[in-house]
């Protein structure tokens, strides 16, 4: 209950329309939409200052090493997005709520992961149950 109150400092603050905040149990993301590689990594880095702000009034930690961007775009190459000075890794894909979202938004990198649970799955049913 008690994170729910914290979480709810930040999730209810006024972010610019092109920003939005989605939080589900201690985990976020952020969803930033710009037209130009340069407002990107601008709104970017304004949300993320505003976010560590946030954590570091209420003395959080963020784990650089589980933080991830994806870029959805046609561009090359996009902005680097930096933690405390630390540039986040880019990822062709991520993982959220389960569901695992790739750059092109194909759900083919979803679909792999699903089967090869689904084929491991089987697998062991057939050794308890038997092929009968």
């Amino acid at each position: 209950m008690f994170w729910n109150l914290v979480a709810n400092e930040i999730i209810s603050e006024e972010w610019q329309p092109n920003v939005h905040l989605q939080a589900f149990a201690d985990d976020f993301i952020f969803v930033i939409s710009e037209h130009t590689g340069a407002k990107l990594k601008a709104t970017a880095q304004a949300a993320l200052t505003k976010f560590q702000n946030w954590n570091d009034k209420h003395q959080l930690k963020v784990s650089i090493e589980k933080s991830t961007t994806i870029l959805i775009s046609r561009l090359v190459s996009g902005p680097r997005a930096k933690w405390d000075n630390q540039i986040i890794k880019r990822s062709t894909s991520l993982k959220c709520l389960g569901v695992i979202i790739d750059n092109k938004l194909n759900w083919a990198d979803h679909l792999i992961n699903m089967k090869t649970k689904l084929t491991l799955l089987h697998q062991k049913i057939t050794r308890i149950a038997g092929t009968n």
